[in-house]
């Protein structure tokens, strides 16, 4: 996790520049209420990619980590250190669709402005819970926000979704470990997106995404099905995408004037 957290330190710097060209840097009294709008799916994805690239598959996993909830403490322990926020959940129990919906208006915000839906629904929540700036948490598809460096096969950028594990079965790597490339590669992955609106009027402030990861998780069993992820993967997975969430929420904050 040393090296995880050494390259975290050092992405974090691009991961905030990413809050786009012009980030707002909000300016918020002590006793701010700030809405926590948390859609981030509760199951991981697991890609993978055969040795001949055509044997590769997409699974939903269903675990027990709360990932949503990790986030949403992750969140709420950073602007609590900082000062006497009121912080406010949002959508709670809202149907999936919806959840989706609005990940998707988020990440297209980021990219180009704030489609009506989900302004309709920031202001509805701003007035109605008087709020004075809305943290959001999503996933996203690394199609529609790449970022450098992270999983590719020659020239041909591979697109992930959400969290969880990325592998890649190599065909050098069925003769020997000790080639010194062409090995299987199981990396864990984190599209987190934690975006800050300000609330009058409404507006994309700045967002912040995790950092892609290239630390391999060590000793990924390569033998029986892999498409059947084993207790133990996933035990080591989980810390990897909770620091990964981590830094995603110390990059949007940051860039947005909400940690120092």
């Amino acid at each position: 996790m040393r090296i995880l957290r050494s390259a975290l330190l050092l992405m974090m710097v691009s991961a905030v520049g990413c809050a786009g060209s012009q980030p707002v840097r909000l300016q918020l009294a002590s006793g701010a209420r700030i809405g926590i709008l948390n859609v981030l799916e509760p199951q991981l994805t697991h890609m993978h990619v055969g040795a001949l690239r055509f044997d590769g598959f997409t699974t939903l996993h269903e675990v027990d980590w709360d990932i949503p909830g990790y986030m949403n403490r992750a969140i709420e322990n950073k602007l609590k250190a900082r000062g006497s926020a009121i912080l406010v959940p949002l959508a709670a129990g809202a149907p999936e669709a919806w959840r989706q919906s609005t990940a998707s208006g988020i990440i297209r915000a980021a990219n180009w402005r704030i489609p009506g839906d989900l302004r309709t629904y920031l202001e509805k929540a701003s007035l109605d819970y008087r709020l004075d700036a809305i943290v959001s948490v999503s996933s996203y598809n690394s199609s529609l926000q790449r970022q450098e460096g992270c999983f590719s096969i020659g020239k041909t950028d591979l697109a992930t979704q959400g969290y969880g594990l990325f592998t890649w079965t190599r065909v050098l790597s069925g003769f020997s470990s000790r080639v010194p490339f062409g090995q299987n590669t199981a990396a864990p992955y984190a599209n987190i997106m934690v975006a800050v609106f300000q609330t009058q009027p409404v507006a994309l402030a700045a967002f912040g995404l995790a950092p892609c990861s290239q630390s391999s998780l060590p000793e990924f069993s390569w033998w029986g099905d892999t498409r059947t992820l084993s207790p133990a993967a996933l035990q080591q997975l989980r810390p990897y995408v909770e620091e990964l969430g981590a830094a995603a929420a110390q990059a949007g904050l940051t860039s947005a004037g909400l940690l120092p």
